[in-house]
């Protein structure tokens, strides 16, 4: 599996779109998942999403021949970002809503997360990078029961605990190239960053069209991250161009509406474990796809994910968000 060369794309749906700003609840504290009665649909969306995200960073490999990873991050998100403010002006979104605030804030969480990732990948490697990236579920499950006082049941930490090993186990998080408190920190900062992230897409599902939130998120985050990281080679074959317009489109902007309006429908908790999934998507696409061979530990971790993110969609409405 070629678990050194990571696309981010945890941003980090579909049906229709006219059907996703509506049947917001109260803006005064957002619901628990068992008040939610879109839940199901929601982590349907996230797995939706999941699937965009890991298959476009496997086929989009090929695009890092001709950009650096900080490049073709920044290119991405700019190709998204152009689709969904055409998308949010065509259709009259394109109002913050005295929200300019979190949506800043929110799309400062999806640069800073993006580049502390690339930090802690150049230092520790993929698997490690990868596995820690789960500490956002975590953030994000005890911010719930210490903050919000939600209730925060065995099976919610069950399924974390399920899914965090499948991951583990896909990525090989124990072959760590070096042991860098450096990398070790960017990454936990890195994941915090992620579950601020699901805190205010969940916050502002609430008060805002899914449209809205996606299309200032990814512009925000474009915009943060194209001075540290240049816009990169003009002179790329037509093909590569094309490649690049379908990653930010369908492999971001698509999957971040539905990332966007899952997490609005059913917490932040079960579709954060789901959208970290993305590893396994990616290694069953390449191994399709790409004829990468998986061993036995990593065909295991799949299995063992995959049962996690089952464990979700079947307690989801147990208190998972």
């Amino acid at each position: 599996m070629a678990r050194d060369r990571i696309i981010v794309a945890p941003w980090p749906i579909l049906a229709s779109f006219g059907g996703m700003s509506a049947g917001r609840t109260s803006p005064e504290t957002p619901a628990p998942i068992s008040a939610r009665p879109q839940a199901r649909r929601g982590t349907w969306l996230a797995i939706g999403a999941v699937v965009l995200f890991g298959y476009f960073a496997v086929v989009a490999i090929d695009l890092l021949q001709f950009h650096t990873s900080m490049e073709l991050a920044s290119r991405h998100l700019l190709v998204a970002a152009s689709v969904l403010w055409l998308g949010a002006l065509r259709r009259g979104e394109a109002r913050p809503g005295g929200h300019l605030g979190s949506l800043v804030a929110m799309g400062a969480c999806i640069a800073a997360m993006s580049m502390l990732f690339f930090v802690t990948l150049d230092r520790l490697g993929a698997g490690p990078t990868m596995t820690m990236q789960f500490v956002a579920v975590l953030v994000v499950m005890v911010w719930n029961r210490v903050v919000r006082l939600l209730p925060v049941p065995p099976v919610a930490w069950l399924a974390g605990l399920v899914t965090m090993l499948g991951i583990s186990l896909v990525v090989e998080a124990w072959v760590w190239e070096r042991v860098d408190p450096v990398g070790i920190i960017s990454g936990v900062v890195s994941a915090i960053f992620l579950a601020g992230y699901f805190l205010l897409a969940d916050h502002l599902g609430e008060r805002l069209p899914t449209l809205t939130i996606s299309a200032y998120t990814m512009g925000i985050a474009a915009l943060m991250v194209l001075p540290l990281s240049g816009f990169g080679p003009m002179d790329l074959p037509a093909s590569r161009w094309w490649s690049l317009i379908a990653l930010g489109v369908v492999g971001t902007a698509v999957p971040v509406l539905m990332e966007v309006a899952a997490i609005r429908m059913a917490g932040p908790g079960p579709v954060g474990m789901i959208i970290l999934t993305q590893p396994v998507v990616g290694g069953i696409v390449a191994w399709l796809l790409l004829g990468q061979s998986l061993n036995l530990v990593q065909i295991l971790g799949i299995g063992i994910s995959l049962a996690g993110v089952m464990l979700v969609r079947l307690k989801v409405t147990e208190g998972l968000g």
